[in-house]
């Protein structure tokens, strides 16, 4: 009925309505991917310039700090947007998403013109402020669009974006060399070009359209009352756990690998391409990872049990690759040959949340309590950054450091157990 009704808006085939409905929102998510990824590439030849323009010693203890309170302010930024979720709720997914875009790659773009530390913040928070609101319009906008019986295998190959907009970036900080970490960031605005085809190409969902008046007549405030406010609140604890794991365990992974080589005398070009093929080994982990989430999530049979076993992995692959391989064996070679397997665990989770999260809430609230729970997640797992820099300032290992992060995973398995099972149900209207 969903496809259908999102065919009849348009005048198109049923089925190339909801292949346009996937590779907009795909290509909406994925671009996010690649503007959010593009820091992880330039922190440390940016830091190394604005530093010393701020009155700072660029040495690694600073970069370290410093480079954990951007992602920090960026983080915050990304939590904010729960703003677009419930924007989304009222005057509609493709909207809102077109809006987010233009936020995130504006701001992408200004980084690249930075002239000093506080304005490059204020402009990371607000790329971040654009990234995390495209997700709460994009992804109820998909569920609602697509039929039923592709719903689940679509949702968790829609995370599929991410990695790859994340790969695109590790590919395109080959060019830093050339163009500099300023021209990086000014590739950031060319999703702003994606606006243009959503807004002529994407209607509403028909969900979105049928709920209007129930979605003006139910507050927010709704959700946080009774059992909705058990899943609300379990929900943001799961988010905020793998938020935490994945910024501070899997992005510090291009940092470690520039610190260690140029200590070791290696020049910063050849250590920057080390680290963009450390980028694009964590994210063909990552994209194996959503590409199965369908299937694994059929195998195991439940929600919560797929939530564990991918917690439980994130924890043991992260203490084996920063201890066993950057710590222990001091190698690079055996760290880069983990980062797979990294990144399946660490990042590949959150296919999970892309099928679970909206199944949790009704239609008229769905973008809102969606993008309340990853938001709020954001807000706490924004400390990990700073929590791994000032214990890199502190101790001055890195591989100790993002390592004792990984404890996040432990202490999110019983908001796992808590959550509702939505296996082998139906999205909710």
């Amino acid at each position: 009925m969903a496809e259908a009704a999102f065919a009849a808006t348009r005048d198109v085939p049923a089925g190339a309505a909801t292949r346009r409905v996937f590779w907009a929102t795909w290509a909406g998510w994925m671009l996010d991917g690649f503007d959010s990824a593009i820091y992880l590439y330039v922190l440390v030849p940016a830091l190394t310039e604005l530093l010393p323009a701020s009155g700072i010693a660029p040495v690694k203890a600073s970069i370290a700090l410093y480079g954990g309170y951007l992602f920090t302010i960026f983080m915050l930024g990304w939590a904010c947007s729960m703003f677009w979720g419930w924007l989304a709720d009222r005057i509609g997914r493709v909207s809102v998403m077109c809006m987010t875009i233009l936020v995130y790659s504006i701001a992408t773009a200004l980084c690249g013109l930075a002239g000093g530390l506080v304005s490059f913040a204020v402009f990371r928070f607000v790329s971040g402020f654009g990234v995390g609101g495209e997700w709460a319009a994009g992804t109820p906008l998909l569920q609602e669009s697509v039929p039923e019986t592709m719903r689940v295998r679509l949702a968790g190959w829609l995370h599929t974006a991410t990695p790859t907009g994340i790969l695109l970036a590790s590919v395109a900080a080959f060019l830093i060399p050339v163009i500099g970490w300023r021209g990086l960031f000014l590739l950031g605005a060319l999703p702003a070009l994606l606006t243009i085809y959503l807004r002529l190409r994407l209607p509403e969902s028909a969900a979105w359209q049928q709920g209007r008046k129930t979605a003006r007549r139910t507050a927010p405030g709704g959700l946080f009352e009774s059992e909705s406010a058990k899943t609300m609140w379990t929900a943001a604890m799961m988010m905020a756990c793998i938020i935490f794991g994945l910024w501070s365990c899997t992005f510090w992974a291009p940092t470690l690998i520039v610190t260690k080589l140029t200590g070791d005398g290696d020049s910063a070009v050849r250590a920057l391409a080390i680290a963009a093929l450390g980028g694009v080994l964590t994210n063909l982990g990552t994209l194996a990872a959503c590409l199965l989430m369908p299937w694994i999530v059929g195998r195991i049979g439940a929600r919560r049990a797929t939530a564990a076993v991918f917690f439980v992995g994130s924890l043991i692959t992260a203490l084996v690759t920063y201890v066993g391989a950057a710590f222990l064996a001091d190698s690079i070679t055996l760290f880069l040959c983990l980062l797979p397997a990294l990144g399946f665990f660490t990042n590949g989770v959150f296919a999970l949340y892309t099928i679970w999260l909206p199944e949790l809430f009704p239609a008229s609230q769905r973008a809102f309590g969606s993008g309340f729970a990853f938001s709020l997640g954001r807000v706490l797992g924004a400390l990990g950054p700073t929590i791994v820099g000032s214990l890199v300032a502190l101790t001055g290992s890195y591989p100790l450091a993002i390592a004792s992060t990984a404890v996040i995973y432990v202490v999110g398995l019983p908001f796992v157990a808590l959550a509702p099972e939505t296996s082998s149900r139906p999205l909710p209207d």
